[in-house]
Parts: structure tokens; C-alpha cells; sequence
């Protein structure tokens, strides 16, 4: 079983990154699971997202992931984000700063390319859900841009699989090069 923890700000998606993902994976014929945490966040408060993808599946917040998937970049310099990974867990991280501890993905420029943008913030949890596909390897890019309109009005649908193919795209290459 695999597990992924994804970090974000309240009103980002991580919730709606971990179900895409989930669905993905199902279109696949693996079992998975999404789980969302909810408490008193409000907009711009760090709140957390679950994603189990195995055959033993449960129903219980995830503690340490394999994976960790951080929406905002700023986030890692407010918490020590290796507290929620496992040893050997791979972080991916919306930045444009570089570490040796994380796959940085500059999802905030990819999505104000493709204009997504919801309330002046730009929407970035399907670009960073593609990206921890690439680098996990665990869901095809087929699969994220089929689960796309399940998840995303209509009008958004295009910009939303043009931004996912881009963010898959350069993970899979920092992968190959890392």
C-alpha cells in the first residue's frame, strides 16, 4: 500500500487532488481511497489531504506517508513537512527553489500560464496531483486527464489537462535527471 499526504492552504484542493487521484487510480482497476480532514481551517490555513492506494485499504488518517505533496511553497519554511513523510518518503513541492531533500515543481507559473486562477489565487492541485503521478509512477497522465472533467467545470476543462500534461511532464524529467 501507498500513501500520500498532501499539504496545502484552505481553499487550494488539496481535497479535490487526493479525490482525482483516487478515481484515477480506480479508472485503473487499483483500489484507492481519498480522505479528507476537515476541522476549523479557514481559506489560507495549512490543512491536509489523504490518498491510499493498495489493496489493503483503511479508513484512518494517514500519520507518515510515502508520499508528501506540498501545494505552497511556503509551507515548508512555517512546519518541518518531514515530519509526515516515512523514511525514504519523496516530498514534491510547489517551488521554485531548489533542495536536495524534494522534487521542486513551479506549479504556481504553470497554472498562471493556462489563466487558473479562482479568487487571485492560482489553482495548482491537479498540476501537483499530475506531478506526484509522474514521480511516482503510480497513475498514467491517461488516467488524470480522464478523471480532469470529473472534477473540473466544464470551461476550465481545456487549460486544466493543458496545465497537468506540463506539470507531468517536468516532474517526469526531474525525475530522470535526479
Amino acid at each position: 500500500m501507498y500513501e500520500v499526504i498532501f499539504l496545502g492552504r484552505g481553499g487550494q484542493g488539496a481535497v479535490t487532488a487526493a479525490q482525482l487521484l483516487a478515481y484515477a487510480a480506480a479508472l485503473e482497476g487499483k483500489k484507492a481511497q481519498a480522505l479528507p480532514e476537515f476541522g476549523a481551517e479557514r481559506r489560507g490555513a495549512i490543512v491536509r489531504a489523504y490518498l491510499r492506494i493498495g489493496e489493503a485499504l483503511l479508513h484512518s488518517s494517514i500519520k507518515r506517508a510515502d508520499y508528501v505533496v506540498v501545494l505552497d511553497g511556503r509551507i515548508i519554511e512555517q512546519i518541518d513537512v518531514r515530519q509526515y513523510g516515512k523514511p525514504g518518503a519523496v516530498y514534491i513541492v510547489n517551488t521554485k527553489t531548489q533542495a536536495d531533500w524534494y522534487v521542486p515543481i513551479d506549479a504556481t507559473s504553470i497554472a498562471l500560464k493556462y489563466g487558473l486562477v479562482v479568487a487571485g489565487w492560482p489553482v495548482v492541485n491537479l498540476i501537483m496531483a499530475a506531478a506526484f503521478a509522474a514521480v511516482s509512477g503510480l497513475i498514467s497522465l491517461e488516467s488524470i486527464i480522464k478523471a480532469v472533467p470529473e472534477y473540473v467545470p466544464r470551461k476550465y476543462v481545456d487549460a486544466n489537462v493543458k496545465a497537468v500534461i506540463e506539470g507531468y511532464e517536468i516532474a517526469k524529467r526531474l525525475v530522470k535527471v535526479g
